[in-house]
């Protein structure tokens, strides 16, 4: 059997000092059109997140939405005290609509959360119980797996992007864990990485504010890679949690083709940011030949 695919949340096993604490954490989640994955996983955490101090805050992403949906999601945040629903005017995008949230943030750390996101266990519990006790790190994720519970996603750490990563696939996800003498060696529990996926990421919310959260010129796509780049800056690093594991169903509120283009837009803003003007045009020169293949394959 595949030793990640078998691997079991430690949490059970910590003993935890979380009722001597304050509110401990906030989680936020951005909901866009949809709340039946929303409704899902605030039950999830009513059922496994019951050892931590935590408020739950859900970002009603789209304003001219099905009025039944926000009810459905105000009749859980009845039934959960400790929720609060926040309706945007517009939509904001993930970047802002986190933001958002983060605003209305007391917890001491964040988790910002996916709605399709479906919790198995006490893995966030175990998020929590490390990232306290490593101040080193700034943004923590855990193993995301594919809706068959075996199958690791192959995009939820990675190295920043770079030509290399354009040219040659750049190391992320379930591929990248094949190579383990490019990581930065750990224990056996975690490893040091570059970025970690937006859908599961824990941090301190004082360094969220102190970075100013998200960059919000990125509308959706990229913007965890950039937040992870500011953290690294600042001389903190990045880590995924390989005890701890979430089941993601990914890319639930987009079409293929919406996707594309966000993140295309995205690619351009952040090698403009960090690259400059020459780089960004040697990089869409080089990706060229890939956006005429997938255009290609759309077509037949």
């Amino acid at each position: 059997m595949d030793k990640l695919s078998t691997i079991k949340s430690k949490a059970g096993e910590i003993q935890s000092d979380h009722g001597s604490r304050g509110l401990e954490l906030s989680i936020i989640i951005v909901d866009y059109k949809s709340s039946d994955f929303t409704i899902d996983l605030l039950a999830d955490l009513k059922k496994h997140l019951t050892n931590v101090k935590h408020e739950i805050i859900v970002v009603d992403n789209d304003p001219s939405g099905n009025a039944a949906d926000v009810i459905a999601i105000r009749q859980s945040a009845e039934r959960q005290s400790n929720l609060n629903v926040i309706k945007a005017k517009k939509n904001l995008g993930f970047a802002a609509g986190n933001n958002l949230g983060a605003k209305e943030a007391s917890g001491e750390y964040l988790l910002l959360l996916n709605p399709d996101i479906k919790i198995v266990d006490d893995s966030i519990e175990a998020m929590l119980d490390f990232i306290t006790k490593h101040t080193e790190v700034g943004a923590l994720s855990c193993l995301l797996y594919q809706p068959d519970a075996k199958t690791l996603q192959r995009h939820f750490f990675a190295d920043f992007q770079s030509f290399a990563g354009i040219i040659f696939k750049r190391r992320q996800g379930r591929k990248a864990l094949s190579f383990p003498r490019k990581r930065e060696p750990t224990d056996n529990d975690f490893f040091y990485t570059d970025m970690v996926s937006g859908a599961a990421l824990m941090v301190k919310r004082k360094l969220f504010e102190e970075i100013d959260g998200f960059d919000q010129n990125f509308f959706m796509y990229i913007e965890d890679d950039d937040f992870c780049r500011r953290l690294q800056k600042l001389g903190y690093k990045n880590a995924v949690l390989t005890t701890a594991r979430l089941i993601h169903y990914e890319g639930q509120s987009s079409t293929p083709f919406e996707k594309k283009q966000f993140y295309y837009k995205s690619q351009d803003y952040y090698w403009q940011k960090h690259y400059g003007s020459f780089q960004t045009a040697l990089m869409k020169i080089v990706r060229s030949p890939y956006i005429l293949w997938q255009k290609m394959k759309s077509r037949a």
